[in-house]
């Protein structure tokens, strides 16, 4: 079990007496979520319960923490054999943006279900790192118009003008949405727009540990 600290469960505890009823949700909410983080031994094994909707309650639960373990959980959920089980932790993961998911999530880019691929690169989209760039031009060769849709989309985010001699081709590709998406993230790329504000999150602080992913 994950030990927590008495001093603090007990600090936490006088402050659900006190005045001010913002400071007692708080400490309630807090309680709870040490509470749950104290059971997490209990709660990994639901993930190989045979009930899709027990494992995607223990699925939201561990995404709501930022403990190894449940970091560790969320990973394990790539190797359930339903594709849905799969998307749904591939999704919680992206949102969580810890750099110790890249790993994994580029992974999920040669899973057999296009759904769980199409999450994987929309969960790297929110990492908003250019090193991922090369990563996600590979898969503009996928079939799936819907996933190359998505990478398009993405790359557009990352404003990589690397991407522009892929996009290019595109512009004349069958898919009528695929030539929308790829004419409109030439011209951002074009214009020089930077990346968006996500790019400013935790993967590209000082010692991020994204390094060393790819």
């Amino acid at each position: 079990m994950v030990s927590v600290d008495d001093a603090v469960l007990a600090a936490l505890r006088q402050c659900l007496t006190d005045d001010d009823p913002g400071v007692r949700e708080a400490a309630a909410e807090s309680l709870e979520r040490l509470d749950t983080l104290g059971r997490l031994e209990d709660l990994l094994p639901t993930l190989d319960s045979p009930d899709p909707a027990a494992v995607i309650r223990s699925l939201h639960v561990l995404a709501d923490l930022g403990h190894e373990q449940a970091l560790a959980g969320l990973i394990r959920a790539f190797r359930n054999p339903r594709p849905d089980l799969r998307a749904t932790a591939v999704r919680l993961l992206g949102e969580r943006r810890d750099a110790r998911a890249v790993g994994p999530l580029m992974e999920m880019l040669d899973d057999p279900s296009v759904d769980v691929r199409i999450l994987a690169v929309e969960a790297l989209g929110h990492f908003g790192d250019r090193r991922l760039t090369d990563v996600l031009l590979a898969q503009l060769g996928d079939p799936n118009p819907e996933l190359r849709g998505k990478v398009i989309e993405t790359l557009e985010r990352l404003t990589d003008p690397k991407a522009r001699d892929a996009l290019l081709p595109l512009l004349q590709d069958p898919d009528a949405g695929i030539r929308r998406r790829a004419a409109r993230a030439l011209g951002r790329l074009e214009a020089g727009a930077e990346p968006g504000e996500f790019t400013q999150g935790r993967v590209n602080s000082p010692g991020s540990s994204i390094d060393g992913q790819f």
